[in-house]
C-alpha cells in the first residue's frame, strides 16, 4: 500500500483522478469476480497444494517465532525448507489481526491479491508509458481472458474452455496461491527498479530493494518472473545494470536466512516435478534460439517506445517457454507449464499496446474492445460462481484422520497417504513421514519410500513387508491408507488393502483406514551397534539389505530402550543406557546445524545413508542428552548478511536524506501527463 500511494502521490495531478479510478475499477471487477473466494473457509478442491500453505501460516500464528526447526513434514526439516514465507507471513498477521481462522484468512489474503494484480499491472504500464487507455486495456484483458487458455489445446483442455479464467483456476483448484501474490507484486516492483534506474533517488533504491525482496519470497517462479523482466526492462531501454545488480545484492544478503544454503541446496538436488529439464542437446539448441531470437527481436522493435519495447520482450521469453514445453517437450525452465501466468500477463500487455501503437480508428476498436470484454466478463462471473466452492472441515476424511490420531496418538509420526498429506498438519501438530513439497525436502531418499510404500512397483508378494521395513527405518507409528470409497481427491496406493492381517487395524470409516506399525519402542531414538548404522545408500525403495541390520536392532531386547521427548520445535531431550560399541540413532532429518550436549560437552553427530542422526555419545552407563537445532555456521552467516544489509539500507536512506543538496539541484523529473 505504501509504495502504491508513492506512485499516486508522483504521478501528474492531471492523471492522478483517472488513474486511482482506473485502478478501482480493475480491483473492484476483479473482486466481484472472486468475491466467494473471500469467505471461503475450506475448499472444496482438496487435491490443491493450498493446504500446505495453510498449514505453515497456521504453525507461523500458533508458534510465533519458533521458526528453526520444523519437525511436521519428512521427519523434519529447517524451518525455510517449508516453502517461500511472504505470503504465509501476511496470513498469519492478518489472522492475529483479525481473528479469523488461518484458513479464513488465506482465502481472504488470496483473493485480496488477486483482485490487486491486474490493478497493479495498470499502474506498472501507466507509470512506463504514461498511456492511461492503453494501460486500461491491457489490465481489463488481463482480467477477463487467459491467452494460454486460448492458444494452448492442453491448457484448454484443463480449464475446460478456450474462454476460462486460468488464473482464477490455478489459485482456486491447483492453490497457485503464492504465485498470484508474487504477480500482484511484481508490476510494483518492475516501476521501483524504473524508477531506481531514471532517477537514481535513494527512495527509489530502497524501495525497488524491499519489492524484490516480498516477490522473491513468494517462490521460485517469481524469482524467474522479476529476473526475466529486469532483463528485458534493460534490454528494452539500454540502462546499465550496475544499479540493479547492487540493488539484486543487498537484497539477497537481506533475504539470506530464507534462501539459505540448505533451501538452495535441497531445489538443486530436487526430484524431477512435472518433465524432465535436464537440459539434453535438444534443449541447448533451443536456449540458444531463443537467445538468438530475443536479440533479433529486440532489434526488430528498436524503434518502438521502451514500454512497448519492455512488453513485447517479456512476452517473447515467456510465450517459448511454455509453448516449447507443450508444443515439443522441450523444458528451458524446470516446469515451464507454470509459466502460464507469465505469458497471460505479458501477452495481455503487449497485445494492448501493440493495438495502439498501430491502430488508426482507436475509438472505434476501444468501443468495440470494451463490448467484447464486457460480455466475457460476465461470461468470467458466471464461470467463477460455479468454480468457488467451500467445504465444511468435519466433511473431510483429512480432518478424521487428523482428529483421530490426536486422541490416540498425540505426538506420533505417521505416514499419511494420498491428499491427506496436504491437509494434515492443517488440523494437528503430529509430525508425519512425508508431507510439504518434494522440491524442498532435504531427504530425497524418503521420496523414493513414497513411491515404494504407494505403488508396490515390483515388489511382489514383498509389498507390505517392504513397506513396513520402511516405516520402522523411518519411525512411523501408524499409517493411514485411503481405499477406493475414500472421498480424498488422490488415491495413490496401488494395493490399499495390502496391510490386512500384516499391521493391526486401529480405525476405519468409509475408505480410509489407519493401521499400527508395532515396535519394540516407538521412540525416535535407538540405541544400535555401531555395525548396523547404514552406510550405504540403497539403490531404490526395494534395496532393504543397506539397512537391513538397523531396522533389525530397532526391535532386538539386547539392546537398551532409549527415550526421546521434544521439548520445543527445535529441542529435544534424549535419555540412554550408553554401553561401549553402539551409538544412538535419532530418527529426525540429520542437518549440520544440530548439536547435541552431555554432561556439558558436545557430542559429535554425523550422518547416515538414510540421512538420520548418528550421535556418538562419550558417556556410559546412564546418559541424558540435549538436542537443539541452531541451523550452524552457515545459518548464522545467513543472519549476519540480513542485518548487514538492512543496516547498510538504513544508513543509506538516512545519508540519502540528510545529505546536503547542491544549490540549483532540482527534484526529480516529473514525467508527462498519461494520454
Amino acid at each position: 500500500m505504501l509504495i502504491f500511494w508513492i506512485v499516486i502521490r508522483d504521478a501528474p495531478p492531471v492523471a492522478r483522478p483517472r488513474a486511482v479510478l482506473c485502478a478501482a475499477g480493475l480491483f473492484a471487477l476483479n473482486a466481484a469476480v472472486a468475491a466467494r473466494l473471500f469467505t471461503v473457509d475450506f475448499s472444496a478442491y482438496t487435491g490443491s497444494v493450498e493446504g500446505t500453505f495453510i498449514e505453515i501460516a497456521r504453525f507461523m500464528r500458533q508458534h510465533p517465532f519458533q521458526w528453526n526447526w520444523f519437525p511436521l513434514w519428512t521427519i523434519g526439516m529447517p524451518f525455510e525448507n517449508t516453502y517461500l514465507p511472504f505470503q504465509q507471513w501476511v496470513v498469519a498477521a492478518f489472522s492475529a489481526a483479525t481473528n479469523l481462522t488461518v484458513a479464513q484468512s488465506f482465502h481472504f489474503v488470496t483473493a485480496f491479491f488477486y483482485a490487486a494484480g491486474p490493478a497493479a499491472m495498470f499502474w506498472m504500464a501507466l507509470e512506463l508509458s504514461r498511456k492511461l487507455a492503453a494501460s486500461f486495456f491491457a489490465a481489463l484483458i488481463y482480467s477477463c481472458l487467459s491467452f494460454s487458455a486460448i492458444l494452448i489445446p492442453a491448457v484448454r483442455l484443463d480449464t475446460g474452455g478456450a474462454l476460462h479464467l486460468r488464473r482464477l483456476q490455478a489459485l482456486v483448484v491447483y492453490g497457485e496461491a503464492p504465485h498470484t501474490v508474487a504477480l500482484a507484486l511484481l508490476p510494483i516492483a518492475v516501476v521501483c527498479f524504473a524508477r531506481a534506474l531514471s532517477t537514481r533517488a535513494a527512495k527509489w533504491n530502497i524501495a525497488a530493494g524491499v519489492l524484490a525482496a516480498a516477490v522473491v519470497l513468494c517462490n521460485a517462479f517469481a524469482i524467474v518472473a522479476l529476473g526475466v523482466a529486469l532483463v528485458c526492462w534493460l534490454a528494452a531501454t539500454g540502462a546499465r545494470p550496475w544499479r540493479v545488480a547492487a540493488i539484486g545484492l543487498v537484497t539477497y544478503g537481506w533475504t539470506a536466512p530464507w534462501l539459505s544454503p540448505s533451501m538452495i541446496h535441497a531445489i538443486l538436488h530436487a526430484p524431477m516435478v512435472d518433465g524432465d529439464y535436464r537440459y539434453r542437446p535438444i534443449t541447448c539448441l533451443s536456449l540458444a534460439l531463443t537467445v538468438a531470437g530475443f536479440i533479433l527481436l529486440r532489434r526488430l522493435v528498436h524503434r518502438a517506445e521502451p514500454a512497448l519495447r519492455f512488453f513485447v520482450l517479456y512476452a517473447y521469453v515467456f510465450t517459448v517457454i511454455v509453448v516449447l514445453w507443450y508444443s515439443a517437450g522441450i523444458a528451458l525452465l524446470p516446469q515451464p507449464h507454470r509459466y502460464q501466468l507469465e505469458m497471460d500477463f505479458a501477452l495481455s500487455l503487449a497485445l494492448a499496446f501493440g493495438a495502439a501503437q498501430v491502430a488508426r480508428a482507436r475509438r472505434a476498436i476501444a468501443a468495440f474492445a470494451l463490448i467484447v470484454l464486457g460480455a466475457q466478463t460476465v461470461y468470467g462471473f458466471v464461470y467463477a460462481r460455479g468454480l468457488i466452492r467451500s467445504v465444511h472441515a468435519p466433511q473431510l476424511a483429512e480432518f478424521r484422520i487428523a482428529g483421530w490420531m490426536d486422541r490416540h496418538l498425540p505426538g506420533e509420526r505417521a505416514f499419511v497417504g494420498d491428499s491427506a498429506t496436504f491437509l494434515y498438519n492443517v488440523f494437528t501438530d503430529n509430525p508425519q513421514l512425508r508431507g510439504g513439497h518434494v522440491q524442498f525436502e532435504p531427504n530425497s531418499f524418503i521420496n523414493i519410500v513414497a513411491f515404494t510404500i504407494y505403488t508396490d512397483t515390483n515388489a511382489g508378494d514383498r509389498a507390505a513387508e517392504t513397506s513396513v521395513f520402511w516405516l520402522k527405518a523411518y519411525g512411523a507409528r501408524a499409517i493411514a491408507v485411503s481405499g477406493p470409497e475414500t472421498t480424498q481427491y488422490y488415491k495413490a496406493f496401488a494395493h490399499p488393502q495390502k496391510f490386512d492381517g500384516v499391521l493391526p487395524l486401529l480405525w476405519r470409516e468409509g475408505g480410509d483406514s489407519i493401521y499400527e506399525v508395532p515396535g519394540r519402542s516407538h521412540s525416535l531414538a535407538h540405541m544400535v551397534p555401531a555395525s548396523a548404522v547404514v552406510t550405504r545408500r540403497p539403490a531404490h525403495g526395494l534395496d532393504t539389505a543397506p539397512a537391513a541390520a538397523y531396522v533389525a536392532a530397532l526391535d532386538d531386547p539386547r539392546y537398551p530402550i532409549a527415550s526421546f521427548q521434544w521439548s520445543g520445535f527445535s529441542t529435544a531431550q534424549i535419555r540412554a543406557t550408553v554401553v561401549p560399541g553402539q551409538v544412538l540413532s535419532v530418527q529426525e532429518t540429520y542437518d549440520p546445524g544440530w548439536e547435541a550436549w552431555a554432561k556439558g560437552r558436545r557430542q559429535p553427530i554425523r550422518q547416515d545413508a538414510l540421512g538420520l542422526m548418528i550421535i556418538e555419545p562419550d558417556c556410559r552407563g546412564g546418559c541424558e542428552i540435549s538436542l537443539r537445532y541452531t541451523g550452524g555456521t552457515a545459518r548464522a552467516i545467513c543472519r549476519i548478511l540480513s542485518v548487514l544489509a538492512m543496516l547498510f539500507a538504513a544508513v543509506y536512506a538516512w545519508r540519502a536524506t540528510y545529505r546536503p543538496r547542491p544549490s540549483g539541484s532540482s527534484s526529480e523529473s516529473r514525467p508527462s501527463a498519461a494520454r
